[in-house]
C-alpha cells in the first residue's frame, strides 16, 4: 500500500510502526519540524522527544516507506496544494497541523496511542467483553434488580442500576444517587453537566450505583472478594478501580462505553467482563 503519513513522532515504537506500515508502505512519511509546534504548549512537557532529524534517520532504517523527510513550513504548504489523502496519528497536534496546512486534503486519522492527549481522555471506546451472553439462570436475577432498581434513580437521563452477589449468595441492589441529598443536582445543578461524556468525571454530585454497593458493604464488614456484579452501564474507571480493588470476580453489564482505562483495569485485576444481552430492543446495538 502506497500513501502518505504525516506524524509528529517523539520517540519510535510499535503504534507508529504499524502505523506507516498500514497506511506509507511505499509511499511518504513527513515527520513535522518542532518550528511547526513551538507554540504548542503541552508539548513543553515532552522534553525527552527525539529530536526530528534522529527520528527521520531512524525511520529510513525501517525499511518501510520510500520517502522519509522532514515536514517543514514550505514542505507542509507544498503538500497541502497536492490536496491528496493524509493519515496522521489520532492526537492534538495532528489536529492542529490539519487546521494551519491541510483543511482541504483528504486527511484521516489511526491511533497510535502514545500518551492521554484531549481528544483520547474524552473518546467513548466499546467495551471488549470476554464473551455475550442472554440473561439466563446464572445472571437473570442480578439483571433484573439492577435494571429495577435504575428505575429509582432521580437521574431522568442516566438511571443506572447495579446488582451485587456475594460470594455466599445473598444479593443487594442499588441506583446512582446525589449527594449531600438527592435533589441536589436540581437544586444547585451538577457540575458535570458542563463537561463531556468522561471528562472530569470526579466533579460531580453523584455517587455512582456500583460505588454506593462496595462502600455499603465496607462499612457493613462483608467481604465482596469473589462476588459478582451487574451493572446497566459499563463502570467509569474510578469506579473500575473500586471493583477492582473490591475482588469481584466477574462484571456483567448491558451497554455504555468506556472510557480512559477503565477496562484495562479490570482486566488487569483478572475481573472477568461480561456482556449481557438487552431485553428490550432500545438498547440494542
Amino acid at each position: 500500500m502506497t500513501g502518505t503519513v504525516v506524524a509528529y513522532i517523539p520517540v519510535l515504537h510499535e503504534g507508529y510502526r504499524r502505523l506507516l506500515a498500514s497506511h506509507a508502505r511505499g509511499g511518504r512519511c513527513f515527520v513535522p519540524d518542532r518550528a511547526l509546534y513551538t507554540d504548542y504548549r503541552p508539548l513543553a512537557k515532552d522534553i525527552r522527544a527525539m529530536d526530528p532529524e534522529w527520528v527521520v534517520s531512524a525511520l529510513r532504517g525501517w525499511d518501510i516507506c520510500e520517502q522519509i523527510a522532514l515536514l517543514d513550513d514550505a514542505a507542509a504548504r507544498a503538500l497541502a496544494e497536492e490536496r491528496g489523502a493524509i493519515v496522521l496519528p489520532a492526537e492534538d497536534v495532528s489536529y492542529r497541523l490539519v487546521d494551519r496546512y491541510f483543511a482541504r486534503s483528504a486527511v484521516s486519522f489511526d491511533a497510535t496511542f502514545l500518551r492521554w492527549d484531549k481528544t483520547r481522555t474524552a473518546q467513548l471506546m466499546r467495551p471488549k467483553p470476554s464473551r455475550t451472553i442472554d440473561a439466563d439462570e446464572l445472571v437473570r436475577e442480578l439483571y433484573a434488580l439492577g435494571e429495577d432498581v435504575a428505575r429509582l434513580s432521580v437521574d431522568w437521563w442516566r438511571q443506572v442500576g447495579a446488582a451485587l452477589r456475594f460470594a455466599d449468595g445473598a444479593v443487594v441492589a442499588a441506583c446512582n444517587t446525589h449527594s449531600p441529598h438527592e435533589l441536589s443536582a436540581y437544586a444547585v445543578g451538577d457540575p458535570r453537566s458542563n463537561f463531556y461524556k468522561g471528562v472530569h468525571l470526579e466533579l460531580s454530585t453523584a455517587t455512582h450505583a456500583e460505588a454506593q454497593l462496595i462502600a455499603d458493604a465496607a462499612r457493613r464488614g462483608r467481604s465482596t472478594a469473589g462476588g459478582s456484579l451487574y451493572v446497566t452501564d459499563f463502570p467509569c474507571p474510578p469506579c473500575a478501580r473500586l471493583i477492582a480493588g473490591a475482588g469481584l470476580s466477574t462484571l456483567y453489564y448491558t451497554h455504555g462505553y468506556a472510557v480512559l482505562d477503565g477496562q484495562e483495569i479490570l482486566r488487569g485485576a483478572d475481573v472477568d467482563v461480561v456482556r449481557v444481552k438487552p431485553r428490550t430492543p432500545e438498547h440494542e446495538s
